[in-house]
């Protein structure tokens, strides 16, 4: 397992397990640790022995959100808009989320599957990146807040994106208007969570999804992933003809080929992602 300090990573069976590694700040996002997830999910875009990524975080919590000390403007090594009077890089006077917002968008843009495996406390940027994954495996600790609004905060970093799109549009209003905190069943209920375990056992069954996952022919996987988040934004007419690309596209792979030959010889395929 390689560590970068505030990040720990490693890949087993075509899965990067990329876990958050800040316990004793029950994993609150600053600066520093944005700048080197974006970093390392650019990488992970590329590295073709990673097929499925989770994400998750050290110790009792996923994320707590943004780090108290920096977003209340005490921090004396980086300000922010308005809380402090320490001088903005003109890449942050432009996009004052950084990259802690630019981490949700790489979480989609990563092109491959992000299971998140959650632990204890889901909020802020936290919530945000939770809800960026392609599903949200918890165990029974957890607790899910859009607590900005309690600090008299707007929810940014793309939670008014996906809230409403992952749940109910009542309740995603309650969420970020509120900042009141869902606990695990309640959650659950609310379609937050895809699957509730056991305490301690959200890793172990997000590895389970995933390694899964990372069997499968991960070109059409990825194709596929892709032109879900295209539809979002786009009519039926478009998207019948995205698909007909992905499927011309999937058709040229060597995975394709096993595919149809297991399915016609009547057994399992061996994909080998390429």
């Amino acid at each position: 397992m390689a560590s970068e300090e505030h990040i720990l990573f490693e890949v087993k069976d075509g899965v990067g397990i990329v876990t958050l590694n800040r316990p004793e700040r029950l994993n609150a996002i600053n600066w520093d640790l944005a700048t080197d997830l974006v970093e390392l999910f650019r990488k992970l875009r590329h590295q073709d022995e990673v097929r499925v990524i989770v994400l998750t975080g050290a110790g009792r919590a996923f994320c707590s959100g943004g780090d108290a000390e920096w977003i209340s403007g005490g921090s004396e090594e980086r300000g922010l808009p308005g809380l402090s009077d320490l001088q903005l890089e003109r890449y942050q006077r432009k996009t004052p989320a950084g990259p802690i917002g630019e981490f949700t968008r790489m979480i989609v843009e990563v092109d491959k599957p992000v299971i998140a495996a959650i632990t204890g406390p889901v909020m802020g940027a936290g919530l945000a990146f939770a809800l960026a994954c392609d599903r949200r495996i918890a165990d029974t600790t957890t607790k899910w807040c859009a607590a900005m609004v309690r600090l008299g905060f707007a929810p940014d970093c793309g939670i008014t994106y996906f809230l409403p799109r992952v749940t109910r549009l009542s309740t995603a209003l309650m969420m970020v208007e509120t900042g009141r905190t869902l606990k695990a069943e309640e959650a659950h209920r609310e379609g937050l969570i895809d699957e509730l375990v056991e305490e301690g056992q959200a890793l172990p069954k997000a590895m389970e999804y995933a390694t899964e996952l990372a069997k499968g022919p991960s070109v059409a996987v990825d194709l596929a992933r892709r032109f879900i988040y295209k539809s979002l934004n786009s009519t039926l007419e478009e998207m019948i003809d995205y698909e007909a690309v992905a499927a011309t596209m999937s058709a040229h792979t060597d995975d394709a080929r096993e595919g149809t030959s297991a399915f016609l010889e009547k057994r399992k395929a061996a994909f080998k992602g390429h």
